[in-house]
């Protein structure tokens, strides 16, 4: 009778076990189950979160654009681009004006051979480009890309400021004029004067002074006049006592040479203003002349 009771619960056991493994397979398979769905699930996320379009997409945080930005000559520009959700795309910067395309940069590489540009990243998303010293011909379209199919793009429009650059000589010696040559005696006060307008307010373009290809930094003083509509800098030269070695082409430039204006100073020393010109060979001419003649006439009278 015991042994029946033993059989009996023996056989309890072996079902209660087998149902136990089952379960176990089941509880398995709906997790291995569930665990392929969610990996294909993060994979179909990750397939399609660079699609443009879509959520998971690189966005402008300001924007898609377009801005617009003025610049002064000779100063210095930052084009911002701050891009959300960037993965890893790459981000290029390029300049469009007219028909020409430039290739600025690529990622954080720079593939422009201009010196003034460079890649300033501010962390943690603003791919911002920089130019130093301005030029007019920096003015165009500016295109920051991310690398996407089709690729995301924002376009910055840069106009630079060209000021309006004018020159006017004064002294307080003896002073000739002849269209853009001055003549100054020897000893006077040399005083030239460049006045600069900008359209708008001052944002510290700098006036820059040059005898032929010598930078002038002694001599120089400035003032500036802001108003609603313009800002005017007056910046003038002065040497006193000048001498013969002051000569030559004196030249205000602020930024480019399309924002300059020149003049060339002959400083006299009792000669006349004509004898200082380049290709006045008049007296010379005539005292070689002149010898040949006496020569001759020495001959005639010998024979």
């Amino acid at each position: 009778m015991e042994k029946a009771h033993y059989t009996v619960h023996r056989q309890a056991l072996w079902i209660l076990c087998f149902h136990v493994v089952c379960s176990i397979s089941i509880v398995t398979e709906y997790i291995s189950t569930t665990q392929t769905t969610m990996d294909v699930n993060v994979i179909d996320e990750n397939h399609h979160q660079h699609e443009v379009g879509s959520k998971w997409s690189p966005l402008f945080e300001d924007g898609p654009g377009p801005d617009n930005v003025t610049a002064r000559i000779g100063s210095t520009v930052q084009l911002n681009c701050k891009i959300q959700l960037l993965y890893d795309k790459t981000v290029t910067w390029v300049h469009r004006k007219s028909d020409d395309i430039q290739l600025l940069t690529v990622g954080r590489q720079v593939h422009s051979s201009d010196q003034r540009i460079s890649l300033s990243f501010r962390y943690p998303n603003n791919w911002r480009l920089q130019i130093v010293y301005i030029t007019d011909r920096d003015d165009g379209v500016y295109e920051c890309q991310v690398a996407t199919h089709p690729p995301t793009t924002k376009k910055t429009y840069l106009r630079v400021d060209v000021p309006t650059v004018r020159m006017s000589v004064t002294g307080t010696g003896d002073v000739t004029r002849g269209g853009s040559d001055v003549f100054y005696k020897t000893g006077s006060t040399l005083e030239i004067v460049c006045k600069v307008i900008h359209a708008g307010s001052n944002n510290g373009s700098k006036v820059s002074w040059f005898r032929g290809r010598q930078t002038i930094s002694s001599g120089i003083t400035e003032r500036a006049n802001n108003d609603s509509s313009c800002t005017t800098v007056v910046s003038t030269l002065k040497i006193k006592h000048v001498q013969k070695k002051h000569s030559g082409n004196y030249t205000c430039l602020v930024g480019s040479s399309s924002a300059s204006a020149a003049v060339s100073i002959h400083i006299l020393n009792g000669d006349q203003p004509a004898a200082v010109h380049d290709g006045n060979s008049g007296p010379l001419v005539c005292c070689v002349a002149g010898w040949w003649l006496l020569t001759l006439c020495c001959l005639v009278l010998s024979s």
